[in-house]
């Protein structure tokens, strides 16, 4: 518990001297980033984020809002934001936080260039002032802000692939960390692009917020022995109506998902590591590896001893 109260502190300590240091700077570069995050390619998180005046970046982000409200602003335009709204600003973009209240935000910074000239088609891509093609219909004059709205499944994935971003990138003097961190953004700006729900005025329909806690608490904590009831109390209703609302929003059955979360997790640590199976199982949550075997089997197609040798799925 301590351990993690630290981290939470840790964050919260790096967001306050990050914002700090635009309010100085008025543009943000690379360099005022918090230490760790460098160049193409960075995820950095804010915690409870205040109200903040308007700023600019030296490289492109992709803002993914986990939790609370606000509003975000481009130019004479505001719009109100909420959990599962993604923005995509492009460098040099002056923006503004204002009327915050509990927010956290996921902040994805990368240079459109770099990562452009691994392929063609990604080129064609990152080249585009607009990454995406839906958000609010702007008048002619005024300066756009990408903004897109995630249904809860969408949702969840998206966090899932940042949160495997952010692990790669925790260790980049591996090349197959690196690689594997890029690919995971490929993967992440893909799956933008195609579950994408146009972006609606605050007050429509949003992924429920209390699944959001549940999904957050997964990915957190799916090494753990964490239980459904350890789930449910994350979202402060009773078991039996959680079981609907988490099937409603996500798909599937909680423990189905946990299950789902732990099998990709130990996927990417036997293709990213020297991690033989039993380690990648327990690491991952998993008390018998052949179980986990058989599981794995019965998911990918493929046993995991076969996947560590071959390095694919399917």
């Amino acid at each position: 518990m301590k351990r993690r109260e630290q981290t939470v502190s840790n964050r919260i300590n790096k967001s306050d001297h990050l914002l700090r240091r635009v309010a100085r700077l008025h543009m943000l570069r690379w360099a005022d980033l918090p230490k760790g995050h460098t160049p193409p390619l960075a995820v950095v998180r804010a915690t409870d984020h205040p109200a903040y005046p308007y700023h600019r970046h030296e490289f492109w982000e992709i803002v993914i809002v986990t939790r609370g409200s606000g509003l975000m602003a481009f130019g004479p335009k505001t719009l109100p934001i909420r959990v599962g709204d993604v923005f995509v600003i492009a460098r040099d973009q002056e923006h503004a936080y204002q009327e915050t209240s509990s927010l956290d935000v996921v902040n994805i910074a990368f240079d459109p260039a770099y990562i452009g000239s691994f392929h063609p088609l990604i080129d064609d891509w990152m080249s585009h002032d607009a990454l995406f093609e839906v958000g609010p219909r702007w008048k002619s004059g005024e300066t756009p802000g990408e903004c897109l709205h995630l249904g809860s499944s969408e949702f969840a994935r998206a966090l899932d692939l940042v949160q495997r971003m952010e692990d790669e990138l925790g260790n980049l003097l591996s090349v197959e960390a690196r690689i594997a961190a890029f690919a995971y953004f490929l993967l992440l700006i893909t799956l933008l692009r195609r579950h994408c729900l146009p972006w609606t005025p605050l007050g429509a329909a949003a992924p429920d917020i209390r699944i959001g806690r549940a999904l957050e608490f997964i990915q957190a904590h799916f090494a753990e022995p964490i239980t459904i009831d350890d789930i449910a109390a994350q979202s402060h209703v009773s078991r039996r109506h959680f079981f609907r609302l988490f099937e409603k929003e996500v798909g599937v059955r909680p423990m189905e998902y946990l299950k789902k979360v732990r099998l990709n997790k130990a996927a990417s640590m036997l293709l990213t590591t020297n991690a033989n199976v039993t380690e990648a199982a327990f690491a991952c949550g998993f008390s018998d590896s052949n179980y986990f075997s058989a599981l794995y089997h019965k998911e990918f197609g493929i046993s995991p001893s076969q996947f560590k040798r071959e390095g694919r799925i399917g």
